[in-house]
C-alpha cells in the first residue's frame, strides 16, 4: 500500500467513526459488544402518518427525517416533510344525466350485448372521470345479422346515467 493509500484509507476510518459516533452507533453496550446498529439507528428516526379519510379511504405518508403530522380540517390530511397531503373530497352523484347508445354484434345475443355494454362502459369512463352512477339500461331488439349474414347478431343498449362529482373524487 503506497502513502496516500494508507493516508485516505485511515481518513475514510475517521470519517465513518465519527459518522457512527454522531448517531450513538458507535457506543460500547454493557455486554460489551457493539451498541445499536447503524440501520436500526436510521429506522428509529423513520415516521409515518395515516389519516382515514370520509370517503373510507387512507391517505399515508413516511419521512426520514422524523416530521409527520396529521389534522382533520379541510377534510382530512397528512404531512411528512412539509409536503401535505389532501383527503381527496368524497363523491356524489350528479344532477346532470347523459344518454348513449351504442350495438354490439356477437355469436349470440348475450355476446352482442356484452360487446355494446363494453362499448357504453368506456364512453362512461371517458365522460365520467371518477366514474358514472345512477346507470340505467334500456336494451332493444337482438337481430340477426341480415340475411347476408348469417354469423351472429345485433342489439343496440341505451344507457342514461350521470357522473360521480367533483371529478378528483373517491
Amino acid at each position: 500500500m503506497d502513502l496516500r493509500t494508507s493516508w485516505l484509507w485511515r481518513c475514510g476510518v475517521v470519517v465513518v467513526a465519527v459518522g457512527l459516533a454522531a448517531c450513538n452507533a458507535g457506543e460500547v453496550s454493557e455486554e460489551g459488544g457493539e451498541g445499536t446498529s447503524l440501520e436500526s439507528a436510521e429506522s428509529s428516526l423513520v415516521c409515518e402518518v395515516s389519516q382515514t379519510c370520509a370517503s373510507g379511504i387512507s391517505v399515508t405518508c413516511s419521512s426520514a427525517s422524523g416530521v409527520c403530522t396529521s389534522g382533520a380540517d379541510g377534510g382530512g390530511w397528512v404531512e411528512c416533510d412539509g409536503a401535505r397531503t389532501y383527503c381527496p373530497p368524497a363523491c356524489t352523484c350528479g344532477t346532470t344525466r347523459y344518454t348513449a347508445s351504442r350495438y354490439g354484434e356477437g355469436e349470440t345475443c348475450g355476446a352482442a350485448a356484452f360487446q355494446a355494454r363494453g362499448f357504453l362502459s368506456e364512453m362512461v369512463a371517458a365522460k365520467c372521470p371518477a366514474g358514472g352512477c345512477n346507470i340505467s339500461d334500456s336494451f332493444g331488439t337482438c337481430v340477426p345479422l341480415g340475411p347476408s349474414r348469417l354469423d351472429g347478431f345485433r342489439i343496440t343498449i341505451t344507457r342514461t346515467y350521470s357522473c360521480k362529482e367533483p371529478a378528483n373524487c373517491q
